[in-house]
This record gives structure tokens, C-alpha cells and sequence, in this order.
């Protein structure tokens, strides 16, 4: 059968407001306006889901806070969905349980084939104890019985072959993507400029990324402090949600700064690129764990492809953009490298990193080659 004929289940593992989300959302859109019937299904934060416009078949179960609840409950979803779609593949996200059952019995059931997504160790974000052994125990469960496995970062890549036991001829790297002609074509969002009291003069750093579990915010914060105290002419826009975004307002709050730092909480991601319009520089600090070791940031790739100025620590993929980026190997020297930042960059130069971003990290041209991957492996 011609691959364009074919149905495609997706599967997320998590909501509509993670980062890993983000990732497979735009793989399955980039699916569909290639023409291939798709289904996703995903937990959702918001009693709509994503809303929206899509090519997509679309559902999802609403979180209700209790995660093993929310996660049986996607788990029965997802079942039920694809014994009904009768898919030819299904690609799932993330090790978990409502993702790799589902896709287990469906491969069972009508003899396709099963795509594994692997983006993260998340087992290292949890602490020592029960649930770090469980979220271990499906990365080590489920992998092997998946006919791809899909990464974006060597050093997980690595992991997979090397500690999972999965054959390298198994394993498939599909980059971090983003929607690179939205971020060129976009303009800045006014809309957003009004709520926040943002003026067209002000000098905006952006710092965008989870406040959850995996925030590395705690890092960050002293810093902007520090830096806003010195500079008058700064306002940081600080994007993202999670259980840690109270505490973070309180102890802006504290220094009497909370004017001047904006914490946005979170964005529908199709109105990034508009946002990301609104700021100079984009600031990305990853502490130099095991775990953000294997991630890939999308923030980079978006703010080079806004056109901002980047700020950076030399983490997890970000060494492939070298020639774009600023690097400070400790917070003491993100100041320095923020004024200069802030003080503009030649035309030339942002040009080039767009350019760059444009070609190697389009999700047109990420899926053609992963398309072309999968049509020889069924040869």
C-alpha cells in the first residue's frame, strides 16, 4: 500500500501545553498537509483541547488532576479510538502506558506498524523514590517492542542504543523542528503588546520555557533580578506555566519588580511567533544535567528564526548553533552578554542564522526525509 493511503493514530502522553507537545503536534500537522489521514488523541489541560484549525482528526480527554485517573482515562480513549480509526501505523510519544498499550494491542490487532517517540530521560527529572523507578521501568518496557524509534539529541540517542539495547538500524533521528515561516513572516503581536503595558521603546529579554518539574527558572531568576535593578531600560517577558510559576511571581514581587517582569504564563504556541516579535533578545539557560544533556530546545530555534539576539549556556544540542548564539558558560556572565545583546546585531547576521534555521530545521524537510526513511524501510 502507498504510504499516502495510509491512516496515522497519534498518540501523545501528555497535554497540549507541554514542550514534548509542541514537538509531536507539528510532526502531525506536517503529516497531514503532506495528505495522510491522521487521528490525534492527547490529554488535555483545557476542556477544548487545542481548538483551532487543523487538518487533523482531533480528541482528547481533560485532565482532572489525578494522574493516574487522567492517565487510565486516555488510556481507555486511546483504545477505543484506534480500534475504531483502524490505523495502518501508530506513533506514539513517550514510553507511558496510555501511548505503548494502545499501540501494542492495535499492532496486535490489525498487524501494522509502531512508532516510538523518545524526546527526553524523564525518569531524571523525578527525585529518588517510587516514581522515578516506575517512569525508568517503562522507558526500559516498552522501547524494544516498537518497530522505530524516533530522537532528536545524540547523547539520547546514544542512551537508546547503548543502555536500551535497541539496534542503531532501529533507531531513526528526526531533529527538532519548528514552523520556520511563521516565525519569518510573522509581525509583531500588538494585542499582546496592549495586555502586558509593553512600549514599542522598551527593551524586552524573553525567557520562555516550563515552570514545572523540569524548570531551571531557579537558576535564571537572581540574575534578571539583578540585571532589572541595573538597567531602567529593561522589561523581561517570562513565558510558560507550571506548579512552580506562584513561587516565582512572589519573589519577583518581593524586589518590587513585578512591572517590569511580565510572567505571561501560557501561550497557545501558534501565537509564538508574534510574541517572540515583541523582544530583542530571547534568553535559554539548561543546568548541566544528565537530562538536559538529552534535550534539543525549540526556544533557540524559534528565537533565531524570529530574528532575536541568543543568549545561551552550551547545553544539551545547542553547540550546532555555535555561530548564532552567545554562550556564557556560568550565570555571572549572562549580564554582560545580555547588554551586548541588547544593543542590536547587524542585518547580516540575522539573516544568516534564519537561513540557517530555515534549512536544516524545517519541518517540511525534516518529514520528507523521515517519509523517505520509512518508505525504504518497507522494502
Amino acid at each position: 500500500m502507498d504510504l499516502a493511503a495510509m491512516k496515522i493514530l497519534m498518540l501523545n502522553a501528555l497535554t497540549e501545553r507541554s514542550g514534548s507537545g509542541v514537538r509531536f503536534w507539528s510532526i502531525s500537522n506536517e503529516l497531514a498537509r503532506q495528505g495522510y489521514s491522521l487521528f490525534f488523541l492527547e490529554r488535555s489541560i483545557g476542556k477544548n483541547g487545542r481548538g483551532g484549525k487543523s487538518e487533523l482528526q482531533y480528541r482528547s480527554t481533560v485532565d482532572t488532576g489525578m494522574l493516574w485517573v487522567d492517565v487510565l482515562r486516555a488510556t481507555l480513549l486511546n483504545l477505543y479510538q484506534g480500534f475504531v480509526f483502524r490505523p495502518h501505523w501508530v506513533f506514539a510519544l513517550k514510553p507511558m502506558p496510555n501511548t505503548c498499550l494502545p499501540a501494542l494491542f492495535l499492532k496486535y490487532i490489525f498487524k501494522g506498524k509502531i512508532i516510538l517517540d523518545i524526546d527526553d530521560l524523564d525518569f531524571e527529572y523525578y527525585p529518588r523514590g517510587p516514581r522515578r523507578h516506575l517512569v525508568r521501568f517503562f522507558l526500559q518496557l516498552f522501547p524494544r517492542h516498537f518497530d522505530v524509534i524516533t530522537t532528536h539529541n545524540n547523547h539520547l540517542r546514544n542512551f537508546i542504543i547503548d543502555e536500551l539495547g535497541i539496534s542503531s538500524e532501529r533507531v531513526y533521528f528526526l531533529p527538532q523542528g519548528i514552523e520556520t515561516e511563521q516565525f519569518l513572516a510573522a509581525d509583531p503581536d500588538r494585542r499582546y503588546q496592549a495586555k502586558w503595558n509593553l512600549n514599542s521603546d522598551d527593551n524586552i529579554v524573553v525567557y520562555s520555557a516550563s515552570l514545572g518539574i523540569t524548570s531551571d527558572f531557579h537558576h535564571v531568576l537572581p540574575m534578571l533580578v539583578d540585571f532589572l535593578k541595573g538597567r531602567d531600560d529593561v522589561k523581561v517577558l517570562v513565558i510558560g506555566d507550571g506548579v512552580r510559576r506562584p513561587y516565582f511571581v512572589r519573589e519577583v514581587e518581593a524586589h518590587g519588580l513585578r512591572e517590569r517582569m511580565v510572567f505571561a504564563g501560557y501561550i497557545p504556541h501558534a501565537d509564538m511567533p508574534g510574541i517572540l516579535k515583541l523582544a530583542k533578545v530571547g534568553i535559554n539557560y539548561m543546568a548541566p544535567t544528565r537530562a538536559n544533556q538529552c534535550r534539543a530546545s525549540i526556544k533557540v530555534r524559534e528565537y533565531l528564526a524570529a530574528g532575536l539576539s541568543v543568549v545561551c549556556n552550551p547545553v544539551g544540542d545547542a553547540e550546532i548553533f555555535a555561530d548564532y548564539v552567545t554562550f556564557c558558560s556560568s550565570m555571572e556572565e549572562f549580564p554582560d552578554a545580555m547588554s551586548r545583546a541588547l544593543a542590536g546585531r547587524t542585518p547580516d547576521s540575522v539573516e544568516a542564522a534564519q537561513r540557517f534555521v530555515e534549512f536544516h530545521y524545517s519541518w517540511p524537510r525534516l518529514i520528507e526525509d523521515f517519509l523517505t526513511y520509512l518508505r525504504r524501510s518497507r522494502t
